[in-house]
């Protein structure tokens, strides 16, 4: 198994580079590319053709989009971004429910966590050697999101993050679209009324002396 944590710290600590190292670097990446193009969209057709094993317990509910193994990383996704403490969490919210209706009136939003979904699967094939990201430990799932989230570090990063572990736009673009509807969701529903202390919109009783003003 890589030591990606590892890896990742060497490369945020990389030196300032000059015009030429930065070049020569841009360009070793681009060969390696070149001589090893394997991505995600390769174990895309792996991931749909596998039978889960029993051992892992799929989320149960009616969706009209996700398949059952979707919802359930989805599920997955929205608890770590808001877990489950002394107060419930984006899974007692039932987060995933919402964003499955949402997406079934999308394509843009279908293909986005469909793509997204995939990439997860690859770096837990490729990168950790598990079945699925369902399979990995709680603290492998973290640094898969990180990695996700990496639109807030440099340019020469990005780059390496494409080149190593094919964090494209579409990646980027799928974390940040689930991490900001999952706390639209949490935050605009009762559950997450309850967390923040709100006890939910009142009723309007119309302008008051309104038939006054002239």
């Amino acid at each position: 198994m890589l030591d990606i944590n590892h890896k990742i710290k060497q490369v945020i600590r990389l030196e300032p580079l000059t015009r030429r190292k930065f070049l020569r670097r841009i360009t070793v990446f681009s060969l390696f590319f070149l001589l090893k193009p394997y991505s995600y969209s390769c174990a895309s057709g792996k991931e749909r053709r596998k039978i889960l094993p029993a051992s892992q317990n799929l989320i149960e509910g009616k969706f009209d989009f996700f398949t059952q193994y979707q919802a359930t990383v989805i599920d997955e996704v929205t608890s770590l971004l808001i877990p489950t403490d002394e107060l419930p969490g984006a899974r007692e919210a039932g987060v995933v429910f919402e964003l499955d209706r949402k997406a079934v009136n999308s394509d843009k939003l279908k293909k986005l966590y469909t793509d997204g979904i995939e990439w997860l699967t690859y770096m837990a094939e490729k990168y950790y050697d598990k079945e699925n990201f369902l399979g990995l430990s709680y603290d492998e799932k973290l640094i898969v999101l990180k990695m996700s989230d990496s639109g807030r570090f440099s340019y020469v990063y990005k780059i390496y993050l494409f080149i190593r572990y094919r964090v494209n736009r579409t990646v980027r673009r799928f974390f940040s679209t689930i991490k900001k509807q999952t706390f639209e969701v949490f935050y605009t529903g009762k559950t997450g009324w309850k967390v923040v202390g709100y006890p939910g919109p009142p009723q309007w009783s119309g302008h008051l002396d309104y038939h006054e003003c002239t």
